[in-house]
Parts: structure tokens; sequence; C-alpha cells
């Protein structure tokens, strides 16, 4: 992906990304044949990670992961990794907004708004984060419901603000009762609020365009039969 060209966001946000350990993360997913589940989670989170990185810059992202092969790559952009606590998607959310905010202080950086961004919208372009973050300047918390409209993909403070994150099922409705939706405020590309979840999920955003971990790693699997060979199959 190349890097935005939309005007980028004028608050000094820090993106936090958690990842599960790409062994055992995705269990819901039913890869396509051919496709290692363990790469294709990976590939989800690099491309995901990818994008933030060419909206950002690599120092404002902060991945947080006990997977060490996803920290190498990180590291090889110059991301920072913090240690997965191991208490929960909300704790490692916490521990990575909790470093963003610690290195900004010490560096003498004003403080950043953080936002949570799962790892696993891979159709996201940089410029559709971009966006997003503009709308979420003029909100004190934001978020952007995934494309079933009940759980979330990003979720964002302003410089002060606590991140406060309630995700898992049905996060929607509990960030809803203390942030702002931010499609409610600007168009938000159906394409970031594809997040991966299942095999009917990764066929629809691989159907609008995937980056190119997560394209490498379909290509391994093998072909989907055609109508006419599904037909002759059954008789």
């Amino acid at each position: 992906m190349s890097a935005h060209t939309s005007p980028a966001p004028a608050v000094p946000w820090r993106v936090v990304v958690p990842v599960k350990d790409t062994r055992l993360g995705k269990s819901r997913l039913q890869p396509p044949d051919g496709v290692p589940r363990n790469l294709l989670a990976m590939s989800l989170a690099l491309d995901t990670i990818n994008a933030v990185r060419h909206c950002l810059g690599a120092a404002a992202v902060v991945v947080v992961t006990s997977d060490a092969a996803l920290e190498s790559h990180a590291q090889a952009w110059e991301i920072p990794v913090v240690p997965d606590p191991g208490d929960g998607l909300d704790a490692a959310l916490r521990a990575g907004a909790s470093y963003a905010e610690e290195r900004a202080a010490a560096s003498g950086l004003p403080a950043p708004g953080v936002a949570a961004l799962l790892g696993d919208v891979p159709g996201m372009h940089p410029d559709d984060l971009a966006a997003a973050l503009r709308l979420a300047e003029g909100v004190d918390r934001g978020y952007v419901p995934d494309h079933e409209g009940t759980g979330t993909v990003l979720l964002t403070a302003r410089p002060g603000i606590a991140l406060d994150p309630a995700f898992g099922a049905g996060s929607a409705a509990r960030h809803g009762a203390g942030a702002v939706d931010l499609t409610t405020l600007g168009p938000v590309p159906e394409r970031f609020r594809l997040d991966v979840d299942d095999r009917a999920s990764l066929a629809r955003v691989a159907a609008i365009g995937v980056g190119r971990h997560t394209a490498m790693v379909l290509s391994l699997g093998a072909p989907e039969p055609s109508a006419a060979q599904q037909a002759q199959g059954q008789r």
C-alpha cells in the first residue's frame, strides 16, 4: 500500500494494534483449502499494521502481541512492540495505550490521542484511517462499528481522555454508550469496516481488495470450484 494522499489528522495520534498469537488466533475462521490458518492470521495483521504505518509513520504505531514472528516483522518496520499481558483484548489495549502515553511524555512530546484498531482489517487503505481519525478529532471518544454494526473496528480517545475499551461480542453497543459513532459524522469506506472473523467476511473483503500479504497467502489456496463444476459434482 502507498502512503496516504489526503491531509493528515491534526491530533498526534498513536494507534494501538493488538494481535493474538497467530498460532492460536482466528479460531472461528475456516481458511480456504490449502491456506494455513496461522499464515492467514499473520497476513491479516501485517496488512493492517502496514496500512497504519503508511498513514501515520512507524513511530505512531504500537503493536501489542505475544507472537514472536509478528514481533520480528514489526521491529523490521521500526514499530514498537509491547508484550501482551495475557489478560484479554481490553488489557492488551490498555497496555498499549499506557505505553504510547508514557513514551510521549518521556520524549517531551504533547499528549497523543490514542486509537485502538483491531488487527484484522486487511482491506483498509491508509486514507481510510486518516479520514476516520480526522472525524475523531472533533469528539472526546469515537468508534467505528464493523460492517455488521455489532462489533467495533476502531475506538478513539482524544488527548487526555481515557480509551476505556470494552471489546468482545456486542462491543458497538457498549462503546456507543460513551462514544460517538464516527460513521454518523462522515463517510467511512466499507473496506475499513470489514474485519475478518469468518470465511464469509474473508470472501467479502477479498472481493473488494486486500493488502499484499493477505493476497499472497490467499494465492496458496486451491481455486474455488465454478458453478458448473459444483453442479457436476452433485450428479
